[in-house]
């Protein structure tokens, strides 16, 4: 607990400096700048980003826009202690970790830990998460476990996604993109009042690239798709009492997946590859056939709002979503490239090395009750409510292993499995927060309480040796937590707060789809965390200058560890197998230099280690690194905007770092630290007529910088393959509102 100490006192000792520069500030004239206020709903209720107790950050529409941000997997470069990656199999999928804690690895069976939410609807898989968000409002990021009022598979913290809402207000907006490597994007919102009580909102949006690397064999370019993405909102003002909201969305992606580059040879079982092995990043690589992938997901939300009183809100949020995906991913480009198409190919697919064919299909219905309020006066503000959730879905996969067919072993040339599974969890929960009347009503106390049950099924038929061994195998999973957090806050003055927390956390059991027969049946059981938090939140300076500091200690037991099969390639167990301290640090600065230039800083300390890793029954934990665990992340921008004569001058440069890090625990995969540049520049509310015309310029790793955005270590087969990150990309943006 000696880094909790030292991160406690040094946070204190920092909290009183803030104040005391407030304070002697405080008579100075502001000259009438002052911040825009942040609004959240972090705790499923409206309020300032100031007054939640929690390290977030959020992203406006405007934000989102001037970053380039269109899909989840953008955020990244924003956000410290966030790190995202492409899943192997499929560049649609992402695996998120927040802290430390996340997962590499993205199964039907098995659970994120950093939860995905859309207009508060809990999204079961992460699958399709590049996909184009039509309408999004905002994008605000938890940053640490969120066990009551998010619950489960929240043990890293939570992404929520809000869409835009219809209003009483007529608006038509045409966005078109065009940029590098044959981007162009076209984006269509509308919002229409039908009468004073019915209002339709509706979002159209379509785009295309090329990707970054030719494929001169068969079928499309590594990373060539094309995504398209829709929208339609219907609000109804039933009664003065009574709000309904539907909602459709719908995304579709399609195209090549990016291309794994044979980028170094690990060990001696590996010599033969030599030859094909390149740490640069190449332009051009081939496969022989490389399939389309694609990922359709939609849902449906109905969410009803009761304003009882004024002292009682009543939310209901039913929704049902449903994905259909199918990935192809050949891990062959270098040697077919680099031998000229020659090297030899022992099973029907045609890949060189390994390729994987995966379906997925899931659907999911929940369903959440939330009682919003207060008590006693006001001395209490609570929400409280219930949560049930079910998902089916099923997953196959037929993979070729013609790496091990080479090495003398025809016989396990392919492998082809096919998971069932269904996932049924019911949850209770409340928070309450009371503010006493001592010390001036500046103590604020708030209590959570989570309880929730969990069950898993899973079917697992899996047949190797070409036909010669298939058996089906069936587990079931179980397990309920009760998941409490306190908190206590406290007002050193109007504009500074402070607060410590302590929380609880927990990820559901599941089963390893890529693992043995003789284990799937026994899945792995839920893991469990602790965490510590203190933090403080100011504006200073007259409200010119806002900064919110978090320092954080976790004790996470039972971790869900993947360890790789020493005989098969793409064969993995899940075992409860570690216990893992991590502790870090977060700040965030925004601060007004002058009425038009805004500067923002954003930083992120994290110390993530194993203090026990069992493998195979061996205590490891010092030969094995906590992935996607930067010690070190932050980003800087400046934000210039001044009215000229024909509208608004914008431009604004942003620097986003990362340290190194590993993709896995093996300590091999690994993600060089790299800094990206990226700036934007452009004139905004250019009247024409009765509309306003925005032009801007953009660009994105403006430095081109080489970096891997994902790794995998082939272990025992003694090489590793690299998805090298997107180069130099620049465009223009035009959009027209009405």
């Amino acid at each position: 607990m000696s880094s909790l100490r030292t991160h406690s006192q040094s946070a204190a000792a920092l909290i009183l400096a803030i104040a005391a520069i407030n304070t002697s500030h405080a008579e100075q004239s502001s000259n009438g700048l002052t911040l825009e206020e942040v609004v959240v709903t972090a705790q499923k209720k409206t309020e300032s980003l100031q007054d939640a107790p929690i390290s977030l950050i959020a992203f406006g529409s405007e934000k989102l826009e001037q970053l380039g941000i269109s899909d989840v997997g953008d955020i990244q470069s924003a956000v410290p202690n966030l790190s995202t990656a492409p899943h192997p199999s499929n560049r649609n999928s992402l695996t998120a970790f927040i802290r430390g804690v996340g997962n590499a690895d993205l199964q039907i069976t098995k659970d994120p830990a950093v939860g995905v939410y859309l207009d508060g609807v809990y999204l079961g898989r992460s699958a399709g998460l590049t996909a184009d968000i039509a309408d999004v409002q905002a994008i605000e990021v938890l940053r640490g476990p969120q066990g009551t009022l998010y619950g489960r598979n929240t043990t890293g913290g939570a992404i929520s996604i809000r869409s835009a809402q219809p209003d009483e207000n007529f608006s038509l907006k045409q966005k078109l993109s065009k940029g590098n490597r044959g981007y162009w994007r076209t984006l269509t919102q509308a919002n229409l009042p039908v009468s004073d009580t019915l209002m339709v909102r509706a979002a159209f949006s379509r785009s295309a690239e090329d990707g970054w690397v030719e494929n001169s064999g068969a079928g499309k370019d590594f990373g060539e798709q094309q995504k398209q993405a829709m929208r339609i909102a219907v609000r109804w003002l039933a009664s003065d009492d009574l709000m309904l909201d539907y909602a459709y969305d719908q995304s579709e992606i399609n195209g090549g997946q990016l291309a794994y580059q044979l980028s170094r040879v690990t060990n001696a079982n590996g010599a033969g590859l030599t030859p094909f092995a390149r740490e640069d990043r190449q332009s051009t690589l081939s496969v022989n056939n490389l399939k389309n992938s694609s990922d359709d997901i939609s849902g449906h939300s109905i969410t009803a709002t009761w304003f009882v009183n004024n002292e009682l809100t009543i939310k209901s949020i039913t929704a049902y979503r449903e994905l259909d995906e199918f990935a192809y991913q050949d891990y062959s480009a270098s040697a077919h490239h680099f031998s000229g198409g020659t090297f030899p190919s022992m099973v029907a697919s045609g890949a060189e090395i390994l390729d994987t064919n995966t379906d997925k299909v899931q659907d999911q219905i929940s369903q959440e009750i939330q009682f919003l309020g207060s008590l006693a006066d006001g001395k209490i503000d609570y929400v409280g409510g219930l949560y049930y959730f079910k998902e089916e879905g099923s997953e196959d996969q037929l993979a070729s292993l013609n790496l091990l067919a080479l090495g003398g072993f025809p016989e396990i040339a392919e492998e082809y499995y096919e998971i069932d599974a269904s996932a049924e969890s019911l949850a209770a929960f409340s928070q309450l927060e009371y503010t006493p009347e001592i010390l001036e009503q500046r103590l604020h106390i708030t209590l959570g309480m989570r309880y929730t049950s969990d069950k898993r099924e899973a079917t697992k038929y899996d047949n190797l040796y070409n036909n010669l061994n298939g058996a089906s195998v069936s587990g079931e999973q179980t397990s309920s937590k009760f998941t409490p957090s306190v908190t206590v806050a406290y007002d050193l003055s109007d504009d500074i707060n402070a607060y410590a927390k302590i929380a609880t956390a927990y990820r559901a059991g599941g089963f390893n789809t890529r693992g043995t027969e003789a284990r799937f049946a026994d899945g792995f059981d839920p893991e469990e965390l602790l965490a510590y938090e203190i933090g403080t939140k100011a504006e200073l300076l007259n409200r010119r200058v806002r900064l919110n500091l978090a320092a954080f200690w976790y004790e996470y037991t039972d971790l869900q560890v993947d360890q790789s099969d020493p005989v098969n390639i793409i064969a993995t167990e899940t075992f409860n197998a570690g216990e893992a301290k991590m502790s870090g640090a977060e700040m965030d600065l925004t601060a007004l230099l002058s009425r038009d230039l805004q500067l923002n800083i954003s930083y992120g300390y994290l110390d993530a280690r194993y203090e026990s890793f069992i493998q195979y029954g061996q205590e490891v934990s010092n030969t094995k690194n906590v992935p996607s665990a930067p010690q070190h992340s932050y980003n800087i921008s400046l934000d210039y905007a001044r009215p000229i004569s024909v509208g608004e001058l914008n431009a604004a440069i942003h620097y986003s770092w990362e340290d190194e890090y590993y993709f896995s625990t093996q300590g091999i995969a690994r993600k060089d630290d790299v800094g990206l540049l990226g700036a934007t520049l452009g004139v905004s509310n250019i009247a024409i007529g009765n509309s306003e015309l925005s032009v801007q310029l953009w660009g994105r790793n403006l430095e081109n910088k080489r970096y891997a955005a994902h790794e995998i270590d082939w272990a025992a087969s003694g090489f590793v393959t690299t998805i090298f990150g997107e180069p130099r990309s620049y465009g223009l943006d035009l959009t027209l509102s009405f």
